[in-house]
Parts: C-alpha cells; structure tokens; sequence
C-alpha cells in the first residue's frame, strides 16, 4: 500500500507539470509545437528529479490539456460566477475566412482579482439579423443556466445598426427584457465616425502626399539611399508609414512619422529633383 501510494502521488506530480506547462504555453500564446523542444530542456536541465523525467507532453497532448482541462474548467468557473453576479455582455459580430459569421460573447465580471474581460463563448450564425442574435443570446444563457434578465446590468457593443439603431436591433430587444440595462456604444467606433468626418474637412492632397511618399520607398534601392541622408540629417532610421485603409486614425501616426523624417526627406528628394528622378516636382 505504502508503494503504491507513493506511486499515485508521483503520478498526481506528473500531471501538474504537464498542466502547467500547457497553462504557460497558453498564457504567454506560444506554438503548441514549442513543447516538443520545451520539455527535453526541462529534462536535461533536471537530470535528478523523477517527475521531470516521466514528462510527457507533445503538441498534441499540450492542444489537448488546453482545451479539455484548462479550457474547460476556466469556462465552468464564468459560468458559476455568471449565475451568483451581476455581469456586462460586449458582443461583436464578424466573419471569419471561410465566410461563416460567428457571434463572439465576452462578459465583464468582478472577480477576487478585480474586473475582468472573460471570454464566454463564440456562437456559429445563419442569420445576422437582430432578432437572430437576440435568440442565441438568449439560448446560450438558458442553455448555461445563467439568470440573465437578473444579472445582466450592462451590454457593449459596435456602432453596427443590427446593434444600435433605435428601433428592432439587439440593443433595444434587449432593453425589452431588461428596461434598466445600461447600454454603451463602442467608443472607438464613434470617435473613428467622428474622425472621418473631421477629415473630410482636411485637403485631400495631405493623405495623397503621404501615400506617394511611402510608394516612392517601396524601392529597396531608394530606402537604402535614403538612410544616408538619414544619418546626414541627424534623424531616427524610422520607416515612412502607409496610410491604411482599415486602421483606425491611422493618418495621425503617418503625418507624425512624415515630420519627424522631415528634415531627410527635403534633403533626399531635392537631391532627387536635380538629377531628375522625379516626375513631378
């Protein structure tokens, strides 16, 4: 009994190390893969300790941990704290790239360590429709056993019509079932509104001037070139920036960019202009 007790806790050791590294190569959102040459480190590193030789966690085994055990028992703890708290909801809807839309669920809760952002789950969808998302909302809380006409105290999500418009989106179906319900637009998405609009105002040939800029870089025979007058000038080695479509205010970033380089940059194309490199001055 003795032998075979010291046995099951060795066993028990075991299983913890190979939790915690799969818990920290989760945490840090490393390769499942960088296991395979994590663990034979960790081995050679401890050539006496008989845990460390009895490891045994491949990619596969480590992916399995993650999402069977740790995954698993970290969702059944949401769900407990859910069902005894009051909670936030932030939605955001989106489709992935084999074209299927997904409903992505995240609650805000108070925990022991403070307020938390906690993934609850991603819901497959047919239809984007307000009245669509409103019922799988409600099943993955009737389905979770989570009271969430009682708890739920707030709901965040995109500028989106299906979310926020006045009448029929998922904001005021909401409301119907919580009249009480603090309801928040995305903060980004409104001043991302408010800066486009604002640089409508602005001439064109300011965001038209940074892209040719940038075009003109894309030559590595020009951006090598253009170190030296980089170093001349006294000027940091930064990369011009690309005005994005997609990002965010981004234009800020690249005007900032175009006037700390500003000084390189008069150097180098009226070097440019002389030797008629340029097809307009």
């Amino acid at each position: 009994m003795t032998s075979f007790s010291g046995n099951s806790k060795k066993e028990k050791l075991v299983k913890e190390g190979e939790i915690r590294l799969a818990a920290v190569v989760s945490e840090l959102n490393l390769p499942f893969s960088t296991v395979d040459r994590l663990l034979p480190v960790i081995k050679a590193m401890c050539p006496d300790s008989e845990i460390a030789k009895k490891l045994k966690c491949g990619k596969i085994k480590c992916s399995a941990i993650v999402k069977n055990v740790l995954g698993k028992k970290e969702h059944d703890d949401l769900l407990d704290l859910l069902r005894n708290n009051c909670f936030s909801l932030i939605v955001d809807e989106s489709t992935d790239r084999g074209c299927i839309k997904h409903l992505a669920l995240v609650a805000r809760v108070v925990t022991v360590k403070g307020v938390k952002d906690m993934f609850l789950t991603l819901v497959p969808l047919e239809s984007a429709t307000a009245s669509s998302l409103h019922e799988h909302i409600k099943s993955v809380f009737r389905e979770a056993d989570i009271s969430y006409k009682e708890h739920m105290i707030g709901f965040a999500a995109g500028g989106a019509n299906v979310m926020m418009r006045v009448n029929n989106s998922l904001s005021t179906l909401l409301k119907q079932d919580i009249p009480n319900l603090f309801v928040m637009k995305c903060i980004c998405h409104s001043f991302h509104l408010c800066a486009s609009y604002a640089c409508k105002k602005l001439p064109r040939s300011v965001e038209d001037l940074a892209r040719d800029i940038h075009n003109y870089f894309l030559s590595p025979k020009q951006s090598m070139a253009f170190k030296e007058f980089q170093e001349f000038a006294d000027v940091k080695p930064h990369k011009i920036l690309h005005p994005s479509q997609t990002r965010w205010l981004s234009l800020h970033s690249v005007v900032k960019r175009l006037l700390e380089q500003l000084p390189a940059l008069k150097l180098f194309f009226a070097q440019a202009l002389m030797e008629g490199r340029l097809q307009a001055s």
